[in-house]
Order: structure tokens, then sequence, then C-alpha cells
């Protein structure tokens, strides 16, 4: 019971890291106002875009961040099972 419980934290645990992975490689460059042409409202867009891009990339970052949380909290969870499911085996 207890080898799956842990192939369960490990599986999790490799999810997240894959996720967080994930959201790391969102990353690439704003379109700017050349972009959208010579059209009436061009710079505007180019700036709405860039502003979009700051804040996609920051919820990436924050969404990276706390999955990696995740993993390193399931990883303290399985060590600890770990470590618990040894001394009950010792006894």
């Amino acid at each position: 019971m207890l080898r799956f419980h842990r192939d369960a934290l490990d599986g999790c645990a490799a999810a997240a890291r894959s996720a967080s992975g994930a959201f790391a490689g969102l990353t690439g460059p704003a379109p700017d106002a050349a972009a959208f042409g010579n059209v009436s409202g061009s710079a505007a867009m180019g700036r709405a875009a860039g502003e979009l891009k700051r804040l996609s990339d920051e919820a990436a970052r924050t969404l990276g961040s706390r999955l990696e949380a995740v993993e390193r909290a399931l990883d303290a969870v399985e060590r600890t099972l770990t470590t618990a499911d040894g001394a009950a085996v010792r006894r």
C-alpha cells in the first residue's frame, strides 16, 4: 500500500515539474506598432500587445513558481513517508 502512495506522489510531482517547465517556455517578443501596419491605432495596439505580454509573463512566472512549490512539497511528503516506513520496518 505504501508503495502505491509513493508512486502516486512521485507521479504528481513529475506532473507539476513538467507543467512548471511548460510555463517557463512561454516567452518571446511582443509585436510592436509595425506589426499592425500603417493603420489608425497601430501604436495603441502595439502598446496593448506589450502590456498583454507583460501580464502573461508575470502570470506564467507565478504559476510556474507555484507548481515548483507543489513539486517540492510532494517530494517532502514522499521523503517523510519513506523515513516513516523505514522506521516502522526497523521496529
